[in-house]
C-alpha cells in the first residue's frame, strides 16, 4: 500500500469489553502498537485509536482494563470513544445511519479485528468489527433488522483502506466473550474485508459460504470468497460456538439473533458481580449454585425469545422480553441492556 501523502490515520481495533489481552477477547495492544510504529515510520504522523465498546459499557473503564489507555499514553496517540463521536448521516439500505466524522475525514482507516468464534455470526472478523463504528442506537437497531444483512450494508459505508487481523491468540467455543483462548498463530492483512475474512475462516476450518454475512457480502459484490493469498499461516481448527445456547453447568443462555451480545453478557456480568460482592454470598450465590448443579435455569433474551421445552426456571433479560415475561409470569430483568447490578438484584429477589 502506498502511504505517500497520508498524514492522518484512524485505527479501529476490537475492544468490545474491558478484558485483558491474554483472554483473546480484544485485539492485542501489541498488534496495534506495531501498526502505529509502521505508519509513523512511513510518515503518517497523526494517529488515533478509536472504538465504540459494547452497548451500556463505560468506554473509559473498558479502555483502561484492556490496556489501551496505557498504550495510547505511551505512544502519544489519541484514544477516542466512538460512542460519543460526532457523526454524519449517510444513506443506506435501511434509511440513514451515522458514520463517525473522524473515520471519514482520516487519510487512512485501518480495521484491526480479533479472531473469535461467535454464537450468531459463526466468526467475528473484520466485517463484524466494522460494526463498532456505529452509535449505540444503531447497534441495537441492527438486531431488529436481522443482523446478517445489516453487517454487509455497513461494510459498504466507509470501508477501510487496510485490514490487519489479530488471530495470534484466538477465542473458540462460546465466543465472542466467554470462549476459550487458544494459540492460533494467525496474523492476516489485506485491503478487502470480505477477502481477509474468507481466507481466515478457511484457516480456522470454516467454509465461508456457510457463514451468512460472508455469503451475502459476496452476492452484493464486496469481493470474492476465493481470494488470492500471499504467504502462509498455520491452520488451527477452532471449535465453533453452540448455535442454540451457551451453557454453564445446568444454566442455559438461549441464543436469539434479535438480542444484542451485551444483553446476553449481562447475565454473566451479574453472576460475576455476585461472586465478588459479599452482599450476595449468602443469598444469591447459593441459589445460583442450586440451579446450576441440581436444578435447571433457562435465560432468554431478544424479540423472538420463547419458553424452552422441558423443566427449569425461566429468566427473561432485557426490554425485548417484557411481553413474554408478563404473559407467562416469568422473572424479568429490565434494561437495554440490563446492568450487572440489575441482574444480581433481580435474581436475589426473584429466584
Amino acid at each position: 500500500m502506498n502511504l505517500a501523502g497520508r498524514r492522518t490515520a484512524v485505527l479501529k481495533p476490537n475492544i468490545v469489553a474491558g478484558r485483558p489481552a491474554r483472554t483473546g477477547v480484544v485485539t492485542h495492544p501489541a498488534v496495534v502498537e506495531g501498526v502505529v510504529r509502521v505508519l509513523r515510520a512511513a510518515g503518517v504522523s497523526d494517529v488515533s485509536i478509536v472504538e465504540g465498546p459494547g452497548v451500556g459499557l463505560d468506554a473509559e473503564a473498558v479502555f483502561a482494563r484492556s490496556g489501551y489507555t496505557a498504550l495510547a499514553r505511551r505512544l502519544g496517540t489519541r484514544l477516542v470513544s466512538l460512542n460519543d463521536a460526532a457523526r454524519r448521516d449517510r444513506p443506506w439500505k435501511y434509511g440513514t445511519i451515522g458514520i463517525p466524522c473522524i473515520v471519514e475525514d482520516a487519510d487512512l482507516y485501518v480495521n484491526l479485528p480479533k479472531l473469535k468464534t461467535h454464537g450468531y455470526t459463526t466468526l467475528t472478523l473484520s466485517i463484524k468489527n466494522h460494526k463498532g463504528l456505529l452509535s449505540e442506537a444503531d447497534k441495537k437497531r441492527d438486531h431488529h433488522l436481522g443482523l446478517h444483512d445489516p453487517l454487509v450494508q455497513h461494510a459498504k459505508l466507509a470501508p477501510p483502506h487496510l485490514v490487519v487481523l489479530d488471530g495470534i491468540v484466538a477465542v473458540e467455543g462460546d465466543g465472542p466473550q466467554h470462549g476459550r483462548p487458544v494459540c492460533a498463530g494467525i496474523l492476516a492483512a489485506g485491503t478487502n474485508m470480505l477477502e481477509v475474512d474468507a481466507a481466515v475462516a478457511r484457516l480456522c476450518g470454516f467454509d465461508p459460504r456457510q457463514i451468512a454475512h460472508l455469503r451475502i457480502a459476496e452476492a452484493e459484490g464486496l469481493g470474492t470468497l476465493d481470494p488470492a493469498i500471499v504467504g502462509s499461516a498455520p491452520r488451527r481448527r477452532l471449535k465453533p460456538a453452540n448455535e442454540q445456547y451457551g451453557r454453564l453447568m445446568n444454566i442455559y443462555s438461549w441464543r436469539d439473533c434479535t438480542a444484542c451480545s451485551m444483553c446476553i453478557d449481562s447475565f454473566a456480568a451479574g453472576v460475576h458481580l455476585a461472586a465478588r460482592d459479599p452482599r450476595y454470598w449468602f443469598t444469591l450465590v447459593p441459589r445460583l449454585a442450586y440451579w446450576g448443579l441440581l436444578g435447571r435455569m433457562h435465560v432468554v433474551q431478544g424479540r423472538k425469545a420463547a419458553v424452552p421445552e422441558g423443566r427449569g426456571r425461566v429468566v427473561c433479560l432485557g426490554q425485548c422480553t417484557q411481553s413474554l415475561a408478563d404473559a407467562k409470569g416469568l422473572l424479568h430483568v429490565p434494561g437495554c441492556p440490563p446492568s450487572a447490578r440489575d441482574v444480581a438484584e433481580a435474581f436475589r429477589k426473584g429466584l
